[in-house]
C-alpha cells in the first residue's frame, strides 16, 4: 500500500487515467519482489555457488557467458510477438519457465552427485532459464516506452531503480548473513529457491497488467527484416547500438571477475563484500537514483553518460592498492561507483525506449539484445582467458605495485580500463542525446542547477527559527 500512496502522490498530476497509474504501481512492486532472485544471480551467491560447484576462473567465465548469448532466441521472439501480437502471453510463460528452472538450479547438488556432473547441469539449467528470459525482455521493454507518460519517463524509471535498490540492499544482506552462517551447499539452496519462488510472485504480477496498451502492427507496417535493417541504416539508432555494443565489450572483460577476485583472492567474507560492496553502492544510488531521473528529464541521456562512464572506469583503478583481507580498496570502489552505477543503468533503459521507433520497436529491441548479448558473453570469456593466460606468467614475475602484489588479475583490470577510454573516445561523441543542448550547455545548465539547488538548502539551515511563546 506505501507503494500505491507514493505514486499516487508522485504522479498524478502527470497520469490522468486512475487504471494507468494503477497498472504503472503494479509494475514497481513486482520489480521490488523479482529484485530477490536478480540479487541472487549478479551477485556474490552466484559467484560462491559456481565455485562450489568446481568452477574455475575460465569455466565461470563460460557459465556466466553462455546464458547472455541466449539473447540471440530475442530475433525469433521478436518475430513470433510481431506476427501474433501476444505480448501478454510470451511474457507470462517464458517468465515463468525462467522462475521455475532457477528453483531447479537451487536443488543441484542433491540431484546429481557427480561434481563434474553437477557442474555442467549448471550451465545447461542456467542457459534454458535465460532462454526463458528472452521470452519476457521484448515484451517488458515494449510495454513499458507505451505505458510510461513521456514526461516522466526518466523520473519514473529511476523511482522504480530507487526501490528495488532499496530491496536488494535488506535481501543483499540476509544472503550474506546467511552464506556465512550456513555450511556446505544448503545456504545456496535457500537463496536461490526462495529467489525463484520471489521471481514467480513477479511475473504473475503481470496478469493484472493490460498489454493491449502496445499498439497493434499496421497493415503495411515494417517488416521484422525491415526493423533490423533500419537499425544499421538509421543514424541515431546505429551509433546507440554501436556504442552500447562496444561499452558491454569493455565493462564486462574485467567487471564480471570483481567479485570473484575479492573472494577468491582477497580472501574477503560474504558479509565484508556485501557490507562495504553491495550496501554501500546500495545506499548511496537510493539517495541519489531520483536526481538522475530529474536530470535525465531535463538534459538527456548522453551528458549522463559521459558523467557515469568516465567515473565509473577510473575507479576500477582502486583495485590496483587491492591486499588479501584488505577492505578499503573495496569500500572506496563502491563508495565512488555507487552514485554513478545507477545513472548508467537508468540511461540504459530510458534509452532503449528513446532510441527505437514505435514502429518496429520489437525488432530493433532484438538486434539490440542480440549485440549487447554476444559483446557480454564474448568480453566474459575473453577476460577469463586472459586471466588463464597470465596467472602462471605473473606468478612468475611476482611484479609489485606501491608495495602490493600485481597478479593477473589486476592486469586484466587494467587492460578492462584501456578499452573502457577508447570506446569512450570512438562512440559515445556520436549517440544522439534526446535534448537539443550540446554537452558544454548540458553540464553547464546542471552546474548552475546543482549551485542554485545547494544555495536554497543552505539557506534554509541558515534561516532563524522562530521561538514558541
Amino acid at each position: 500500500m506505501f507503494v500505491y500512496k507514493l505514486f499516487d502522490r508522485a504522479y498524478r498530476d502527470y497520469v490522468q487515467k486512475d487504471d494507468i497509474l494503477r497498472q504503472l504501481n503494479i509494475i514497481v512492486l513486482s520489480a521490488a519482489i523479482g529484485t530477490f532472485l536478480f540479487t541472487a544471480q549478479g551477485g556474490v551467491a552466484f559467484v560462491g555457488y559456481a565455485s562450489s560447484l568446481g568452477a574455475g576462473e575460465f569455466v565461470f567465465g563460460v557459465i556466466a557467458a553462455l546464458p547472455v548469448l541466449a539473447g540471440l532466441l530475442q530475433i525469433y521472439v521478436s518475430h513470433l510477438v510481431v506476427k501474433t501480437e501476444k505480448y501478454k502471453q510470451f511474457f507470462l510463460v517464458g517468465g515463468v519457465i525462467q522462475r521455475v528452472l532457477w528453483i531447479v538450479i537451487a536443488f543441484i547438488p542433491y540431484i546429481f552427485a557427480v561434481e563434474q556432473s553437477r557442474l555442467w547441469m549448471m550451465v545447461v539449467l542456467v542457459t534454458l532459464a535465460a532462454m526463458g528470459g528472452s521470452f519476457v525482455v521484448i515484451p517488458h521493454t515494449t510495454l513499458m516506452a507505451n505505458i510510461i507518460p513521456i514526461n516522466i519517463r526518466g523520473r519514473y524509471v529511476t523511482t522504480r531503480q530507487r526501490v528495488s535498490t532499496a530491496v536488494s540492499l535488506l535481501v543483499g544482506f540476509g544472503i550474506a548473513f546467511l552464506l556465512d552462517r550456513t555450511p556446505g551447499f544448503l545456504g545456496y539452496t535457500i537463496v536461490f529457491a526462495v529467489g525463484g519462488v520471489a521471481g514467480l510472485i513477479d511475473i504473475l504480477m503481470y496478469s493484472a497488467v493490460d498489454f493491449s496498451i502496445i499498439p497493434s502492427r499496421k497493415e503495411g507496417g515494417p517488416s521484422l527484416f525491415e526493423g533490423i535493417k533500419s537499425c544499421f541504416t538509421h543514424p541515431k539508432m546505429r551509433n546507440y547500438l554501436l556504442f552500447w555494443t562496444f561499452w558491454q565489450l569493455a565493462i564486462n572483460m574485467s567487471g564480471a571477475f570483481f567479485s570473484k577476485y575479492a573472494v577468491d583472492v582477497l580472501s574477503l567474507s560474504y558479509m565484508q563484500i556485501i557490507i562495504f560492496g553491495q550496501i554501500v553502492s546500495t545506499c548511496l544510488a537510493f539517495l541519489v537514483i531520483t536526481r538522475w531521473g530529474v536530470f535525465l528529464d531535463r538534459y538527456g541521456s548522453v551528458p549522463i553518460i559521459w558523467m557515469s562512464t568516465i567515473t565509473t572506469s577510473v575507479v576500477t583503478l582502486v583495485w590496483l592498492f587491492a591486499t588479501p583481507g584488505n577492505i578499503l580498496p573495496l569500500l572506496a570502489f563502491h563508495l565512488i561507483g555507487g552514485v554513478f552505477w545507477c545513472a548508467n543503468e537508468a540511461c540504459f533503459v530510458n534509452m532503449q525506449m528513446s532510441h527505437t521507433p514505435s514502429e518496429g520497436r520489437p525488432a530493433a529491441l532484438a538486434v539490440f539484445a542480440v549485440f549487447i548479448s554476444v559483446a557480454t558473453a564474448i568480453s566474459i570469456i575473453i577476460g577469463g582467458a586472459l586471466l588463464e593466460t597470465f596467472s602462471p606468467i605473473m606468478a612468475r614475475l611476482a611484479l609489485t605495485f606501491m608495495g602490493t602484489p600485481f597478479d593477473h588479475y589486476k592486469l586484466v583490470f587494467c587492460i578492462g580500463f584501456v578499452v573502457r577510454i577508447v570506446v569512450l573516445i570512438i562512440f559515445l561523441p556520436k549517440v544522439w542525446n534526446e535534448k537539443d543542448l550540446t554537452l558544454r550547455e548540458a553540464f553547464s545548465k546542471a552546474y548552475a542547477d546543482i549551485s542554485t539547488s545547494m544555495k536554497a538548502e543552505f539557506s534554509k539551515l541558515k534561516r532563524p527559527r522562530l521561538k514558541k511563546k
